[in-house]
């Protein structure tokens, strides 16, 4: 990740945002003992083609794809408080990059990276948000949004240089795709230190007002 990438400007990211992608397929019963794997059950996860893919989102996290891009950059009034427009995006690599395309972090960002005319970077693996997490504060300016697996998301911001007593919500619930984690970088802190905070989204019906504690 470069500096390029970022917008070109020196420093560390005034705000980081981090989500969880949209809503995806159930996971399928484990196999007996020597027994085939379960065939998926619908709902079943679709690609941008709307071929079935079992990586990708259900068409209701198409949903939310959609809605996250005008909740980041509007058609139409202002932002959201507490909302600033993206510069940089950021989702797992699952390898190649006709396979990352495929997955639901980069589905959920897809058309928003569209919209801003933005390439979605991907240069870390899911599992390696430390590393990411040190990259964007070392390398990345302006506003960066981060879309990530749920199970990674805890160690991923517990990661990232936050004051003195914040306490990193862990785990992310399974059933929670509604809320955006905020941080906030504190005013002439040298080196980086950032404050967190937490957003509902409230795009889709079902999604609630509360935060992930």
């Amino acid at each position: 990740m470069t500096q390029e990438t970022a917008g070109g400007v020196a420093g560390p990211p005034s705000i980081i945002y981090i989500i969880r992608h949209g809503e995806k397929p159930a996971d399928p019963p484990p196999a007996a003992s020597g027994a085939p794997a379960p065939a998926p059950v619908p709902p079943f996860g679709i690609d941008f083609q709307g071929v079935e893919n079992a990586h990708s989102l259900l068409p209701r996290g198409w949903q939310r794809s959609g809605a996250l891009t005008d909740l980041f950059d509007p058609t139409l009034g202002p932002l959201q408080a507490g909302l600033q427009t993206p510069a940089t995006l950021l989702s797992p690599s699952y390898g190649e990059q006709d396979e990352t395309i495929e997955h639901r972090t980069y589905q959920t960002i897809q058309g928003l990276g569209a919209r801003l005319g933005i390439n979605i970077v991907s240069d870390f693996t899911e599992k390696h948000g430390p590393q990411l997490a040190a990259s964007v504060v070392s390398t990345c300016s302006g506003v960066v949004l981060i879309c990530w697996e749920h199970d990674h998301i805890p160690a991923l911001a517990s990661a990232l240089p936050t004051v003195s007593g914040t306490v990193i919500p862990a785990p992310w619930p399974d059933g929670r795709f509604d809320v955006i984690w905020t941080f906030t970088l504190v005013t002439g802190s040298n080196p980086a230190q950032y404050t967190f905070g937490q957003i509902p989204q409230q795009l889709l019906s079902d999604d609630t007002d509360t935060v992930i504690t």
